[in-house]
């Protein structure tokens, strides 16, 4: 029998907007030649990152980064993540677990209004980065019960 949904104790996102997978590599472009070659994902989207207002547990700590996304079906991003300096939660998860999963994104219409909702119902914002315009994304320490990352994401407006 299946157990009735509840209704959340907080508004911080809808499980509805799931829309990425992040993945913590030590080397993007031996993992995107294996995917390719073993299950023939792609294209990529290869970027690099320069996060230097970024935070880490609420302190200003940036950090440069590349990452490629793909997409698995018509809804799921994947983003493999590769650091290249800076301190972030990224680096945290490789010493700890090596490679791997590390996070699961939910697309939110208000990253600040979902942050404060989070925080609101005890979470920490783990790591974060904020544009002008108000986009960005903040990782939630979700991980103490299920052993998952949730990351809050407010894409940047279309242009």
């Amino acid at each position: 029998m299946a157990e009735k949904a509840k209704t959340p104790e907080s508004n911080i996102l809808d499980g509805k907007n799931f829309c990425q997978i992040g993945i913590v590599v030590n080397n993007i472009d031996k993992t995107i030649d294996f995917y390719t070659r073993m299950f023939g994902f792609g294209p990529y989207e290869i970027k690099y990152v320069d996060y230097s207002a970024a935070t880490y547990y609420g302190k200003t700590a940036g950090y440069r980064g590349k990452r490629a996304f793909f997409r698995l079906g018509p809804g799921i991003e994947i983003e493999l993540i590769e650091l290249i300096d800076g301190k972030t939660i990224h680096e945290d998860f490789l010493k700890k677990h090596g490679e791997g999963l590390n996070h699961i994104g939910f697309k939110v219409d208000d990253l600040k209004t979902a942050r404060d909702a989070a925080e609101k119902a005890g979470f920490q914002i783990t790591q974060g980065f904020m544009r002008p315009d108000g986009s960005g994304f903040a990782y939630i320490d979700t991980e103490k019960t299920g052993g998952v990352i949730f990351e809050l994401i407010e894409p940047p407006p279309q242009t």
